[in-house]
């Protein structure tokens, strides 16, 4: 997926269950301020290749690779905070990424809604905080391709 040079390869990733990725997604993109540095060591531990791309049209991306997925990270001016991940996923990591986002529940935390559009073909997952619902974040799975699956998490 990715030409990297072997000062960005990471042979320490250790294989992290889908479901701790995808929470992990969440929480970064619930923060109000998640700089490319702090996203990329919070995301370390998953990964094993990294390229960051320099700003193109105000804003700048970070794609990282790990065992079954590629993320690509968005960040926008002019705080150039994190605001997108798109994560293009083997069919089972998106399966078990899918299967977990189904499962989670409100809570006295965050608030968890799914809408079906497009006759089912594209759910969408919104997670918004009780304490600022306009810091929420929504996930769209899109899966109707057999061999590539994306999950796009944006900032509301």
């Amino acid at each position: 997926m990715l030409s990297l040079s072997p000062a960005c390869v990471s042979k320490n990733a250790v294989v992290k269950p889908p479901a701790q990725l995808f929470d992990l997604l969440l929480e970064l993109l619930l923060a109000q301020d998640m700089p490319q540095p702090l996203v990329a060591s919070r995301l370390k531990p998953f990964i094993q290749a990294s390229r960051l791309v320099p700003e193109q049209l105000g804003r700048t991306y970070l794609i990282l690779q790990g065992a079954g997925f590629q993320l690509t990270a968005t960040f926008e001016k002019p705080s150039f905070r994190l605001y997108q991940v798109t994560a293009r996923l083997a069919p089972e990591v998106f399966a078990h990424m899918k299967e977990h986002a189904q499962a989670l529940t409100p809570g006295p935390e965050v608030a968890v809604s799914w809408k079906n559009q497009w006759l089912g073909l594209w759910p969408k997952l919104t997670v918004q905080p009780h304490s600022n619902p306009q810091n929420g974040v929504s996930a769209r799975f899109m899966g109707w391709l057999p061999a590539q699956k994306f999950i796009v998490l944006t900032r509301l």
